[in-house]
């Protein structure tokens, strides 16, 4: 409990000292970019961190990530003393959008963090592994990471993902294996709180043109759904799955469905199958594609789904992706936000100046874009 409380302060500082940047980085999104503070202050940190000492120039320890969240803090500081007025205006005007996302977050990540209480075991599929990548960073006091199975020799795989964990593990000074499953809580947080982000930005963007008293309910809901839809709903195979468990569907039906190992699963007589004697049903959800080749061989098709990689707790890096793929996208929205159709710019006369005065005239409008974006330019490379 008190080290759950412990991760979710320390994740909460990294909110607080980065939201001014990433409000000044979200600037077109309806809600600034409020759910993405979070995820984008631990890249931050964890990607200076990692540059610095893979440069050998500082060393991976707790004194120094604090220094570097110190530095980010000022820049936030500056960032907030400039623009404190449009921020306050903003938390104040937003403060709906804000309490539900902060709401969403802290119920996913004390739902998820009390799940992985009574399933904690990391003895199975690639636990391990991530487990011994996660240790390899914490004892390292440079990068590339000191590899867990090959003494002497650095990791050899993308470990980004598990450094960013790693970074919160040092703060907190968690055990590794408790901080492992406190990070799958908050993956799941963070997805949830991303998915409901752009949702909720979509939504007011199409409503733009209304009252925003009328518009914030039915956008924070649709949010809200997005985020269940994005982190919690998965396929129908568990459908199946129940309606195979209780007997029902003939022989033709199921041959003619063709999930594999669906037709042949035991009928329990219940909803859904049971232990004994079949404990691991769900697994089947992620391998719903029934591949084979011309000789009528089964390959095997992966094709897990978010809810799946969570349940099954691998911290492998296709889940550590899932809030920075959402944080991408965040991005994105805002550049497609931030256009002026055509229509609406407002166009000098035209003139008919010589291929000189042209050229000054792009030169002297490109800088003038990269003065009022440099951070942003920064910030994206």
């Amino acid at each position: 409990m008190l080290d759950a409380l412990k991760w979710l302060i320390i994740i909460q500082v990294f909110g607080v000292i980065t939201l001014p940047l990433a409000m000044r980085l979200f600037r077109n999104l309806p809600d600034r970019g409020y759910a993405f503070a979070k995820p984008l202050g631990l890249l931050l940190i964890s990607y200076a961190l990692w540059l610095l000492t893979s440069f050998g120039l500082l060393r991976n320890e707790a004194s120094t990530i604090l220094v570097l969240m110190a530095a980010l803090a000022v820049v936030s500081a500056r960032l907030y003393w400039a623009n404190k007025e449009e921020i306050l205006s903003f938390l104040r005007g937003k403060r709906k959008v804000v309490l539900a996302s902060e709401v969403l977050f802290v119920v996913a990540f004390a739902a998820w963090a009390l799940f992985r209480a009574y399933n904690p075991e990391l003895d199975a599929t690639e636990r391990p592994m991530d487990l011994g990548f996660l240790n390899a960073i914490l004892r390292s006091e440079r990068f590339p990471p000191n590899d867990p199975w090959l003494s002497g020799f650095a990791i050899s795989y993308y470990y980004f993902g598990y450094l960013m964990m790693a970074v919160v593990t040092k703060l907190s000074g968690i055990p590794g294996p408790i901080a492992f499953n406190l990070a799958v809580a908050l993956l799941f947080a963070w997805t949830m709180t991303g998915a409901f982000s752009l949702v909720y930005n979509l939504i007011e963007k199409a409503k733009s043109g209304q009252r925003q008293e009328e518009t914030w309910g039915s956008s924070i809901a649709f949010g809200v759904l997005g985020a269940f839809l994005v982190t919690v709903i998965g396929n129908l195979h568990v459908a199946f799955d129940a309606l195979r468990a209780r007997g029902l569907g003939s022989p033709a039906f199921w041959e003619w469905l063709d999930l594999k190992k669906v037709a042949d699963a035991p009928v329990t007589g219940r909803w859904i199958p049971t232990d004994p004697p079949d404990s691991w049903w769900w697994w089947r959800a992620s391998r719903v594609i029934h591949d084979r080749d011309l000789l009528g061989r089964t390959s095997e098709v992966i094709d897990e789904f978010p809810f799946f990689s969570f349940l099954l707790g691998d911290m492998h890096p296709h889940v550590l992706g899932l809030p920075f793929v959402l944080l991408a996208l965040g991005l994105a929205m805002n550049v497609l936000f931030g256009f002026v159709p055509a229509g609406e710019r407002q166009e000098p006369p035209e003139e008919t100046p010589g291929w000189l005065a042209k050229a000054s005239d792009f030169v002297s409008r490109a800088l003038g874009i990269l003065r009022a974006n440099s951070l942003d330019i920064a910030l994206w490379s």
